[in-house]
């Protein structure tokens, strides 16, 4: 066998071919966002229709092309045409309704972004991997689709109840009422469609949710500061509001009349008192309690399936009911300002929170030992306690000093609502705006809760 000379000689300069690096989703922040600007000011041209379309599919296509994710000219031209397509669709369903802007006539209205997202997923889809399996194409291309008609829902939805679109009846319309829908709104529905369809496109392509994750937080933070109407100027001018009522709780006052009539004197440190005990009796007892219910709602220690379904369905429902509605709940039950109401409140906190922390650190747990003391004979509470708990027994009492924490700032709370403790003290104190007095008894609370606290932190560090 004769080896050629030329078969020995390197490759020329230039002439390698190495493999492009891997796109970082940190990479597509600033262009994404460029993006979005893109789709809102096209949005300026809104009312034409389907020249508002077409510069979306135009802007999204040069994205595309710009960042290497599609390069096939039919494509980018399919693009810009379905961009066209899409807003006809959008704006003959708004332009044409006779209702209210309901959740039918914007997913009818949507259909159009629909289409639109789906010629963009099948375009990145085909480019991105050109031996994709049909399957996996088909997937990202509905997912695309799906998302482009998710945010056109949410645009309207959200324009609708900002006031973009008034919503019109049909008498109204039958009388000769005429809205165009304004400039703003089209603004609006453009920079969402970019946020969550583009971005859901780009996830999908570079396979990591977090650049869909982070937009959608975004987009949904935003749309929910304009529906509450959120105003940074008001909030600017409540703080010489503040300023004011600021003077009224400073210097506190540690002590004041029982009632009309009776001397001056301290009320505070006895309900306070009363709080700890709550506290107290609510994490002990409720800590106790949660430990049978941990080990049955972990598949490594519930003895069989229908104990482990039990006891995680009881945890799961304990922990949907907040402890406020636990403290309305055993107040109206055994009498308001007790403080029997409040440990039964805090027992079910507690046993909600503990529960949950335990069960899935005993999930984590090592189980040869347990397989051990199985073959060995030991029957299945005796393999627990000897093997599973001393695994997660110092996480139990760190996990009970944080809920003994919680507990403390909670018990306040529930006094409000006539649970007893100091939230009692703190809710009549508030109801007569005295409010030096309410900042005697908040700073109470406060050096209690900081000296719990660091107890607490110091504990932990011995132990774990």
């Amino acid at each position: 066998m004769t080896i050629s000379p030329g078969a020995l000689t390197p490759p020329a300069m230039g002439t390698s071919q190495r493999p492009e690096p891997p796109i970082q989703v940190a990479g597509l922040v600033v262009p994404l966002a460029a993006a979005v600007a893109g789709f809102a000011a096209a949005g300026l041209a809104g009312s034409q229709g389907i020249l508002w379309g077409l510069l979306i599919g135009a802007i999204t296509a040069a994205f595309l092309w710009r960042r290497n994710f599609v390069r096939l000219v039919p494509e980018l031209v399919a693009i810009v045409i379905a961009g066209g397509i899409a807003t006809a669709i959008f704006s003959s369903v708004l332009r044409s309704r006779t209702t209210v802007i309901e959740k039918g006539l914007s997913a009818r209205a949507s259909l159009g972004w629909l289409l639109f997202g789906l010629v963009v997923g099948l375009a990145i889809s085909r480019a991105s991997r050109p031996n994709l399996p049909g399957t996996a194409i088909l997937g990202r291309t509905v997912a695309t689709g799906v998302a482009f008609a998710l945010a056109s829902f949410l645009a309207l939805q959200a324009g609708s109840s900002i006031g973009y679109i008034e919503a019109l009846r049909g008498r109204a319309i039958d009388a000769g009422a005429v809205q165009f829908l304004t400039t703003g709104f089209y603004v609006q529905a453009g920079a969402i469609l970019c946020s969550l369809g583009l971005a859901a496109a780009l996830a999908l392509r570079l396979r990591n949710g977090a650049l869909f994750a982070g937009t959608g937080a975004i987009v949904m933070t935003l749309v929910a500061v304009n529906q509450i109407n959120f105003s940074v100027r008001e909030l600017l001018s409540s703080f010489t509001r503040l300023g004011a009522l600021a003077g009224d709780f400073w210097p506190p006052d540690w002590a004041w009349p029982k009632t009309i009539g009776q001397p001056e004197a301290v009320h505070i440190f006895e309900p306070f008192v009363e709080t700890l005990q709550i506290a107290v009796i609510g994490a002990t007892l409720g800590c106790i309690l949660a430990v049978p219910i941990a080990f049955s709602a972990s598949r490594a220690t519930a003895p069989n399936y229908p104990t482990y379904w039990v006891a995680k369905s009881f945890m799961n429902v304990v922990r949907t009911i907040p402890d406020l509605f636990w403290g309305i709940l055993f107040a109206t039950a055994v009498g308001f300002g007790s403080p029997f109401a409040g440990a039964l409140a805090m027992i079910m906190f507690s046993v909600s929170i503990m529960a949950k922390l335990l069960s899935e650190t005993v999930d984590s747990i090592d189980v040869g030992p347990l397989e051990a003391a199985k073959a060995a004979g030991s029957r299945h509470w005796q393999m627990v306690q000897y093997s599973a708990y001393p695994q997660v027994a110092p996480n139990y009492v760190a996990y009970a000093l944080y809920i003994f924490e919680l507990n403390i700032r909670a018990s306040v709370v529930l006094g409000i609502v006539g649970a007893g403790g100091i939230g009692r003290l703190l809710d009549e104190r508030r109801n007569f705006f005295q409010w030096d007095q309410v900042m005697a008894i908040v700073m109470v609370i406060f050096a209690a809760v900081i000296l719990i606290e660091v107890f607490s932190i110091w504990v932990r560090k011995k132990i774990v």
